[in-house]
């Protein structure tokens, strides 16, 4: 039952891609072929002239991004103590799965999903799973990429057995893609990470503290 559940989910989502790329206008690449005449030996031979399009992401364009990287803790106490491993919390690391939808040729509207973990001088694990909404812009330079993008979300904060939830989360990010092909880019990203804990307006015995993170990652997109 749930291999059939399984199968139905992932044909829902084949549908939903295929009628997306049908129905939505994209990227255009465009292909061109030089025939040259071989006058030594009269034979004709075709030599792929593969020219691309880039830099028309156009409104309706989409894309699915996949980023893995490490965490960098900046105030714990500080990013020094963390590059040398002997600050509250060490170098840790973070994934991202995120979908977003071009407004326009330069802007896009999206949703990021991340996991984030650090580990303590006392060998306990701070997990956090951010949920963000972005807003970015990107300019293009031929094959590069380069998005700017503004996120503002909550996460759920987890250390010592004790959970926080919801955390306020802003996360700027700036990146650089270079478009492989119509469908795949490659690059790398870095953001600031702000994960404020208010604490004190639950307890009057907590204290509030606003924990900071540099993130960097190899990202790739999927465009459809």
């Amino acid at each position: 039952m749930k291999r059939l559940i399984t199968l139905f989910c992932v044909g829902i989502i084949g549908i939903y891609f295929s009628a997306a790329q049908a129905s939505l206008p994209k990227t255009i690449f465009s292909q061109t072929a030089k025939e040259e005449d071989n006058t030594d030996d009269g034979d004709e031979y075709i030599e792929d002239d593969i020219t691309f399009d880039l830099g028309m992401n156009l409104p309706g364009d989409q894309y699915i991004k996949l980023a893995i990287g490490v965490s960098v803790p900046i105030n714990f106490p500080d990013i020094q103590s963390a590059i040398h491993g002997d600050g509250q919390l060490k170098i840790g690391g973070m994934g991202t799965i995120g979908y977003h939808y071009f407004l326009t040729s330069k802007v896009a509207l999206g949703f990021d999903i991340s996991f984030g973990f650090n580990v303590s001088i006392g060998n306990h694990v701070f997990n956090y799973v951010p949920f963000i909404t972005s807003l970015t812009y990107q300019p293009v330079a031929g094959r590069f990429e380069f998005p700017l993008t503004l996120g503002i979300g909550f996460a759920w904060e987890s250390f010592g057995g004790k959970n926080y939830f919801p955390g306020f989360v802003l996360k700027p990010e700036a990146g650089t893609m270079f478009r492989l092909t119509e469908s795949w880019s490659l690059g790398a990203e870095a953001s600031y990470l702000l994960m404020p804990q208010f604490s004190a307006w639950y307890n009057d015995d907590a204290e509030n503290f606003a924990g900071q993170f540099l993130t960097l990652s190899v990202a790739a997109r999927y465009h459809f």
